[in-house]
């Protein structure tokens, strides 16, 4: 499916989702996470991580982030729930160097990075709220992998999703596409692919836009 989702962008898979799946579970990521380090259009499988506050000195275990990279996979995308933490960079150029090297294409992040110039180096596309230089050491860490996570939801809520679900992301946002309708997702978001570039066609050739609309419908 990776081929066929990433010539699509969010407007028509949303569309898709809503007006011909008629999903009802949140599955639009908060409009804060945005990819502030590159542009381009991604899809792959979750790997899912979650993070929280270290609470003490005692508690600080960096091996849970070092095994993790073993379970990494090629055309991953690495996601990370930091439980709402606002307090420091929960990803910097290491992470986003041995994610892209064990097989992650982008990440997303409630939360922020750092080392935002050496990341737009690598061409590596992290999608967070913002960039801060401070560091997680012994005030946050990850504690869990492959496991179920939430991320803010546009508007309110959260979007919850697990290791088996996808994720879309491109210039409009980030969207995750659960695994029980992500065939049905890229075939009616394929076909709704086709009509709008038929409507950018048609604008070349007509100034009857109602005509238009009648012809091919909504877009």
């Amino acid at each position: 499916m990776i081929e066929d989702f990433e010539k699509l962008y969010a407007g028509v898979i949303y569309d898709a989702i809503i007006f011909d799946i008629k999903y009802d579970k949140n599955f639009v990521v908060d409009k804060n996470i945005q990819n502030i380090t590159s542009s381009g259009t991604f899809f792959g499988r979750a790997f899912t991580c979650l993070g929280q506050e270290v609470e003490s000195e005692k508690d600080v275990n960096d091996l849970v982030r070092i095994e993790m990279f073993k379970e990494f996979f090629e055309n991953s995308i690495q996601v990370i729930d930091t439980s709402s933490d606002k307090s420091v960079a929960h990803f910097g150029d290491i992470s986003g160097k041995l994610a892209k090297k064990f097989g992650s294409k982008a990440v997303v992040v409630d939360g922020y990075t750092r080392d935002v110039d050496i990341i737009k180096q690598d061409k590596f596309s992290v999608f967070c709220k913002g960039a801060t230089p401070i560091d997680a050491y012994k005030k946050w860490q990850i504690v869990d992998y492959k496991c179920d996570i939430k991320l803010p939801a546009m508007n309110k809520g959260f979007v919850r999703l697990n290791a088996e679900d996808y994720i879309f992301a491109d210039g409009d946002g980030v969207l995750v596409i659960h695994k029980e309708i992500a065939q049905d997702v890229v075939r009616l978001a394929t076909k709704r692919l086709h009509s709008e570039n038929l409507v950018r066609e048609e604008i070349k050739n007509t100034n009857d836009i109602m005509s238009l609309y009648k012809k091919i419908g909504r877009w």
